[in-house]
């Protein structure tokens, strides 16, 4: 079933987007919603996001690794609460092609796992319909316990059109 998020985003492949293409689309929702626009707590949450995602490029793999586990708590408390598309999600999605090529750049490690648990999650709402992206880095992620995953992912499938408007 096509979505308006195929049309939006195109894989790196398929669309002849570049990763940095990608992670400047313009969405309308989001792009209306002007930092203006947002809460005090909201913008907060966008900045600190937004810092996590330049850090997670840092050369120092300390810096990379406190990153990624702020953008991988953040994600895990707003999905312990979800009644729609968590905040964060909302916020990184605009990083996803930034993240996945930072990611291929990226020497084995446990921030790379990290990097990939994160990917799965964005990859949820961001891939190309096909790509199963999200298994992918599922995949390639952390050993650890895969709840938070497929709790969002259930919710997608459940509440797949009130996301779809949430999202875009």
């Amino acid at each position: 079933m096509p979505s308006s998020r195929n049309s939006a985003v195109g894989s790196g492949d398929a669309g002849g987007k570049t990763a940095r293409e990608e992670s400047s689309i313009r969405v309308p929702a989001m792009d209306a919603m002007k930092d203006d626009d947002l809460s005090e707590e909201d913008l907060a949450l966008k900045q600190q996001l937004e810092l996590y995602v330049k850090r997670a490029q840092d050369p120092d793999p300390s810096l990379q690794a406190v990153a990624l586990q702020g953008m991988s708590q953040e994600i895990q408390t707003a999905i312990s609460s979800m009644t729609s598309v968590p905040k964060p999600i909302k916020f990184l999605r605009h990083h996803y092609g930034t993240l996945k090529s930072h990611y291929e750049n990226m020497p084995n490690s446990d921030a790379k796992k990290l990097m990939a648990d994160i990917l799965s999650v964005l990859a949820l709402t961001m891939s190309t319909e096909g790509e199963r992206e999200s298994l992918k880095y599922r995949l390639l992620g952390s050993d650890g316990d895969a709840s938070a995953v497929l709790l969002l992912f259930l919710a997608i499938i459940s509440n797949n059109s009130q996301l779809h408007v949430g999202l875009f």
